[in-house]
């Protein structure tokens, strides 16, 4: 899956970036913004994709300028009270405080709020972390009530209503840098470089509303379209 928004290029994670990530995510700039601060070992990398690379779990590479830049994500999905907890790192300084964090950060709420129809995003943050905080609260995040905070961590939530509140100005702040003012839509989805073993393991045991917006681009791109859900897919 990828998807193409505001210049920016979202690709869903595949095995054969995952060193990428690994080296990118020991760094010790990045593991000082972690809870988890270990150094991940190659064997521990491959065990954490196979864990996630399911229907549960969205990992995208974030590109510009032809450059990876990052990776965000939205995980621990649950469809049937339509909820996700998110998360994102900017491993090239050249991007950090410019406007792509927030670019990524709006395509991936676009796409829980609009394309996945969630009702609510969840998001944990060090307290050391102040941009971040920050940079959520701009979004519309607010300390959340629904799990137990630490002296290290905060967590904080997004509902549908308070995403759409905020992001007005920032909606702006972006026609005016980007020249598109609009909504992400299923039109900024390809699912090209997708295999037919992906396609399979990937989508088609999505919910059914969610693999009628799939099928629209499959067909637009004259690929084989998913087969019927059979039955509901749970968390």
């Amino acid at each position: 899956m990828r998807i193409h928004k505001y210049g920016i290029t979202l690709t869903r994670l595949k095995e054969k970036d995952i060193e990428l990530v690994r080296e990118k995510r020991n760094s010790e700039e990045i593991k000082a913004s972690m809870q988890f601060r270990e150094n991940i070992s190659a064997e521990m990398q491959k065990e954490w994709f196979q864990r996630v690379n399911n229907i549960y779990n969205n990992f995208f590479i974030i590109t510009a300028d032809n450059k990876q830049i990052g990776m965000i994500d939205g995980k621990n999905i649950d469809y049937v009270k339509r909820t996700s907890e998110g998360g994102m790192f900017i491993w090239d300084r050249d991007y950090w405080g410019n406007i792509h964090p927030a670019l990524a950060s709006v395509i991936m709420s676009d796409f829980n709020f609009i394309i996945n129809e969630f009702e609510k995003n969840y998001i944990k943050i060090l307290r050391s972390n102040p941009k971040a905080i920050g940079h959520n609260r701009q979004l519309g995040y607010v300390p959340s009530n629904d799990f137990e905070h630490s002296d290290e961590v905060e967590w904080f939530e997004l509902t549908k209503e308070n995403y759409f509140s905020h992001i007005k100005k920032l909606r702006k702040a972006i026609a005016s840098g980007t020249g598109d003012a609009s909504l992400l839509t299923v039109d900024d989805f390809e699912f090209t470089d997708d295999t037919e073993a992906e396609l399979k393991k990937l989508y088609s045991p999505l919910p059914g509303y969610l693999k009628t917006k799939i099928n629209h681009c499959l067909k637009r791109d004259g690929q084989q379209q998913l087969p019927p859900t059979d039955n509901n897919t749970n968390r």
